[in-house]
């Protein structure tokens, strides 16, 4: 009974330890084929729990909204209406400088992407597809007020789904509430 009212008494001396990000930013897959180049805006949101607090778990779900490009033959264009859902989880490494205003970040995990095209079925096969990868992301936060951040992240996801190889590279901007 007493450690846990120790451990209770102990939890409210430390810092925040729960994150919700809302994310908003661009997308570029990354190949060495530059007509299949796909570029695309990136929303998302996430949740991180510190454990330490230099540690943190994360996980969360991100989207790339219309990536295809317009595929067009001599009688007419087809728009595949189509997404990229990427779902990181993982663990990230963070170092509080600044008197604890300012926060440097990297780390990784995996990730579990799929491919959604809305218009089925299509003249030229566009197929939905899904495939597990990893990612890594390093990232910078500064505080606002004791609650709200913001800062950036860069994330480069690696995904091998079946006779395909993902590679993307995303940038963010974050908003973070902290509690």
């Amino acid at each position: 009974m007493r450690l846990c009212v120790g451990l209770l008494l102990l939890a409210g001396f430390l810092p925040a330890q729960n994150r919700i990000t809302l994310s908003g930013g661009w997308g570029e897959q990354i190949t060495s084929h530059p007509n299949e180049r796909q570029t695309a805006p990136v929303l998302g949101i996430s949740y991180g729990f510190r454990p330490l607090r230099w540690f943190e778990l994360e996980a969360g779900l991100m989207t790339g909204l219309q990536p295809g490009q317009t595929v067009c033959t001599g009688q007419s264009c087809f728009d595949p209406s189509d997404r990229y859902f990427w779902v990181p989880f993982g663990a990230r490494f963070v170092a509080p400088i600044a008197w604890n205003r300012v926060e440097l970040s990297a780390g990784g995990g995996g990730l579990l992407e799929k491919y959604s095209v809305s218009i089925r079925p299509n003249p030229f096969n566009i197929a939905t597809y899904h495939g597990w990868g990893g990612y890594f992301a390093g990232g910078a936060a500064v505080k606002l007020t004791r609650h709200f951040w913001v800062g950036g992240t860069p994330r480069f996801l690696l995904v091998n789904p079946p006779y395909r190889r993902d590679r993307w590279f995303t940038i963010t901007g974050d908003v973070s509430f902290r509690f």
